[in-house]
């Protein structure tokens, strides 16, 4: 699913993320990232053992987004500046997750490194910018 329609899907599960709050539950349905709206009782943790949703699989998707999101900034010019703008929206998001597993510390640490890997891009990105300024 190369094109328009897999930046699509990757600028989506950008959003998502971004609109991820402070102890909010998170799923993977038909691999799509989903916020959980109520996340206590039983039939959330019943459905949640049922789909196998977990902060491991949780996490292992949000990398997967950052990672791809990342090769397509890479990749595609077209989508780079959008995917940029997301990934750095998705911040607030993955500072929501990592209050939320704060207590997991395999976790809070794959969450500063996608953390990190943004923030290279914000500061490659300003770089690129002042080089282009200075050369016009």
């Amino acid at each position: 699913m190369q094109g328009y329609e897999y930046v699509d899907q990757i600028l989506t599960s950008l959003r998502v993320i971004s609109m991820i709050k402070e102890g909010q539950k998170v799923k993977v349905r038909n691999g799509l990232l989903d916020l959980e709206h109520k996340s206590t009782g039983f039939k959330v943790a019943i459905s949640r053992w049922i789909h196998n949703d977990n902060r491991h699989t949780t996490i292992l998707y949000v990398k997967n987004v950052l990672t791809n999101a990342l090769e397509i900034s890479r990749v595609h010019q077209q989508a780079s500046e959008k995917i940029i703008k997301a990934l750095e929206n998705c911040s607030n998001g993955l500072n929501a997750l990592a209050v939320t597993y704060g207590n997991d510390a395999s976790i809070t640490a794959t969450l500063q490194v996608m953390q990190e890997k943004i923030s290279e891009i914000k500061t490659r990105r300003v770089h690129n910018n002042n080089n282009n300024e200075r050369r016009n």
